[in-house]
């Protein structure tokens, strides 16, 4: 306790003049300005895109690391029975296209009249409509 009497009772540190007076007047001006920011679009924006960036950053990482993984046979695999899918579907309609030209372009008159009859056409008024 003798060690503390025995200290300077002078201040280490200063208060600048007239601080403390305009100290209210300071703190009210900085109040305003923070209630009315001037904030610019880019600066409201600038999380979304860094947000927008990561999400990119990612999915690109995700691709390669998905590319690589792969195994290039089973590619070339997965193509060919696509290719093979897309040959038999062309063949198939080919086939069919094949089988329509084998009957005759012209049909016989009782073919006609059997299709005037099964869906109900007069032929009168078909004539009369000619």
């Amino acid at each position: 306790m003798n060690n503390l009497s025995n200290m300077k009772s002078d201040q280490p540190f200063r208060v600048p003049e007239d601080y403390f007076e305009n100290l209210s007047d300071r703190v009210q001006e900085r109040i305003i300005t923070e209630e009315n920011p001037n904030k610019r679009l880019i600066q409201v924006l600038k999380p979304y895109f860094w947000m927008a960036a990561s999400v990119v950053g990612i999915l690109f990482i995700a691709k390669i690391v998905l590319i690589n993984s792969v195994p290039s046979d089973y590619k070339i695999q997965q193509f060919s029975q696509t290719e093979n899918t897309a040959v038999d579907t062309q063949s198939t309609s080919l086939d069919e296209l094949n089988w329509f030209s084998d009957e005759s372009s012209e049909a016989t008159s009782d073919e006609i009249i059997e299709y005037l009859s099964d869906f109900d056409i007069d032929s009168e008024s078909l004539l009369a409509n000619l």
